[in-house]
């Protein structure tokens, strides 16, 4: 039996845990949050006298929604916030979970921030972003979201500039030959963002200038508080170490000690880090460095984790394979081509996948007829995949994401 989505006033007798929500001309109030459990509030019919009926029959001016809780429910602040976005509304939503965040530091609470971080790249606010993310990694311990240039740029700005906005790969040769168009790439990438992610993947050489102009870009980005995230630790951590042997006191060196020190230093390597000061200072008769109390210790299994995450985001940024119905834009249901073209690739397809990646937005309305629409198909698997934080939040509230296999979108 098909779930009625949008049900007359009078029809209304539903009972068991919901969040009841009503949209008006322009305003969305919630009513209900979610996690609440109880019954839901009966519903009178009104008059046929006074009851304005639509063309089919509904009492649009009363327009009931019920969401059913999930096991896992948004707080009230990220209900509203979703339900503001999905009446396109950001920037009341983002004043919500501005409101939201100083109240749940501390808690570790992912959800409000990454919508926050949703917001403000949907919104241009590339200074707030930039802010939320340094605040990010002290809650988290962690590389926050990156900015995407090109979200906010037309599409020959966007593919110029994103590669370079927030990734710098170094290239094979870091030697006294290269170093120096390296560098200049390097300080370039740290002028443009508060987090970096440095890649050393590529490297196969390195020499003593190499190290030593790598070391002051490092000190640099400390210097000017760019956060630096280490693709490829692994891979340059050996390579360094095959230039260095305790004991050996060689000057020329002394660059490879000390680039791969401040590596582990940046990775939160504390307890390698502390082993190669006092091996470095065994070999040059100095005093060892000294741990910065500011980086929170981290094993390698954690560094392990943050290098996957990064690479799979980087890899999510480049085109997505054409397998499914990518869609664009907003979803609305002012503009039913969307929901038309979802329901028709799902009658003719074994398998639905949908690509969310490019949607900025989901409103109720349409959010109800896909409820609709996959309640009717569950003879078929179903996945929404790459939904942005505000769409992801939306189909949770709606109990699709009970319903349907769906995920968010990987890297911003």
């Amino acid at each position: 039996m098909v779930f009625s989505f949008f049900r007359k006033k009078d029809q209304d007798d539903a009972r068991g845990p919901a969040s009841k929500m009503r949209t008006d001309a322009g305003a969305v109030t919630p009513a209900t949050p979610a996690g609440t459990t109880g019954k839901a509030a009966e519903q009178s019919a009104p008059s046929p006298a006074t009851k304005p009926d639509s063309q089919n029959g509904y009492d649009l001016s009363d327009l009931t929604i019920e969401v059913e809780v999930g096991s896992e429910s948004l707080t009230p602040s990220e209900e509203q916030a979703v339900m503001l976005h999905a009446n396109n509304q950001p920037d009341a939503a983002i004043a919500v979970l501005e409101a939201e965040i100083p109240q749940i530091k501390g808690k570790r609470r992912l959800e409000s921030w990454l919508m926050l971080f949703e917001l403000y790249q949907q919104t241009g606010k590339r200074q707030l972003f930039d802010a939320l993310a340094l605040d990010y990694v002290l809650e988290f311990e962690t590389s926050p979201p990156i900015w995407d240039a090109s979200s906010n740029q037309p599409p020959a700005a966007a593919s110029k500039n994103a590669a370079t906005s927030n990734y710098h790969a170094f290239a094979e040769k870091l030697t006294a030959e290269t170093i120096g168009g390296e560098i200049n790439r390097f300080m370039a990438a740290l002028a443009s963002t508060p987090v970096l992610r440095a890649d050393f993947s590529k490297v196969q050489d390195i020499d003593t200038l190499g190290a030593a102009e790598l070391l002051v870009g490092c000190q640099q980005a400390k210097k000017r508080k760019v956060s630096l995230q280490v693709l490829g630790s692994q891979h340059i951590a050996q390579l360094l170490q095959s230039r260095i042997e305790v004991g050996r006191r060689m000057p020329a060196e002394a660059p490879f000690w000390l680039l791969l020190i401040e590596i582990y230093q940046a990775l939160g390597l504390q307890e390698e880090f502390e082993n190669l000061a006092v091996d470095y200072a065994i070999t040059y008769e100095v005093s060892p460095p000294s741990w910065d109390a500011r980086h929170a210790p981290r094993t390698a299994s954690q560094v392990a984790a943050d290098e996957a995450k990064a690479k799979a985001e980087l890899d999510a940024s480049q085109p997505a394979p054409q397998d499914g119905l990518a869609l664009s834009g907003d979803i609305s249901a002012k503009q039913g081509d969307a929901l038309d073209t979802i329901r028709a690739h799902a009658q003719s397809h074994p398998q639905v996948i949908i690509n969310l990646r490019q949607v900025r937005r989901i409103d109720f309305e349409s959010a109800g007829l896909l409820l609709n629409l996959f309640m009717s198909i569950q003879d078929k698997p179903v996945r929404i995949i790459q939904a942005n934080e505000m769409v992801y939040g939306l189909l949770r509230l709606m109990g699709i994401t009970d319903l349907v296999n769906v995920s968010r979108r990987k890297g911003n």
